[in-house]
């Protein structure tokens, strides 16, 4: 059920452009202050164990729920996974905020192409175009797994309740990445060891999806698989998979090589998720012929 609830999700992610509204994630720092002013003078608040507290209740409801609609009848089950997994997707579909920037960087209208640049990057930009360009590149190739397939692959391990989790422990980290404190710090573990298979699996989709040669040629050592920080990771192997594509525009003389490349990205991200769906089939079949 979960490959079906996952081609859904998908399904209604590409082709439904509101579902982009209703993801507000403003509630979460709300629930955040309140959990942290509860906890804040406990003497377990600054360790790992205070960011169980943070999460554990959020998590909880949501597989309480999931469990008490399963009970009724599965079909709402079924339709609350879908949606929580919309949910949690995202906040903002990828492929539509790429394409959006590549057609302002295209027709050169610059301050259009930042303001697209802005929603990507997640920061003001100032770059100049062609740095610009870059800088968008390299984001998507870590956002195709922070945003998508991470929360596919926890949606698929343990439903509704990973796929939460996941978001979760991503917008704690999101909104601590500045306090330098021991919950800061208990957060970011927390993210590292979430993030960890799913940045693999990802890269392996990359391979795939991409010129897998240059992709490994693009890393210092075999190590780099599982040393490497996953982001750094994440966006040299990105880019070892697009050298192909790179190659052909420099042959065809393109001016806008990096304009290009971007496009070239949301195109190997896309082909990227088919793997993934792909070996999740396969999984699927197996499971159910064992």
């Amino acid at each position: 059920m979960s490959l079906i609830s996952i081609l859904i999700s998908l399904a209604i992610e590409s082709y439904w452009e509101k579902v982009d509204q209703l993801r507000r994630y403003d509630w979460f720092e709300t629930y955040r202050n309140w959990m942290m002013e509860k906890l804040e003078d406990r003497p377990f608040y600054e360790s790992p164990f205070g960011v169980v507290l943070v999460l554990g209740p959020l998590v909880f409801a949501v597989w309480l729920i999931d469990a008490m609609l399963g009970g009724v009848f599965s079909l709402f089950s079924f339709l609350f996974g879908i949606a929580v997994l919309l949910f949690c997707l995202g906040p903002r579909t990828l492929s539509r905020d790429v394409q959006a920037y590549v057609d302002a960087a295209e027709t050169g209208n610059h301050e259009l192409a930042k303001q697209y640049a802005i929603e990507i990057l997640g920061r003001p930009v100032d770059e100049q175009p062609q740095a610009l360009a870059s800088a968008v590149k390299n984001s998507i190739l870590i956002h195709a797994n922070d945003r998508i397939i991470a929360i596919l692959f926890w949606f698929a391990l343990l439903g509704p309740m990973g796929a939460v989790l996941f978001r979760a422990s991503t917008l704690l980290k999101e909104e601590t990445v500045l306090v330098p404190d021991k919950f800061s710090h208990s957060v970011h573990d927390l993210f590292w060891v979430m993030n960890w298979v799913p940045a693999r699996l990802c890269i392996i989709g990359y391979a795939l999806a991409g010129n897998f040669i240059d992709t490994i040629s693009y890393w210092r050592s075999v190590n780099d698989f599982w040393t490497r920080d996953s982001d750094d990771l994440l966006v040299t192997s990105g880019n070892g998979a697009l050298r192909q594509d790179v190659r052909i525009d420099v042959a065809d003389g393109e001016s806008t090589l990096l304009i290009n490349t971007v496009a070239h990205a949301i195109s190997l991200i896309k082909r990227t998720i088919i793997v993934f769906l792909a070996l999740l089939a396969a999984m699927t079949l197996a499971g159910w012929m064992i």
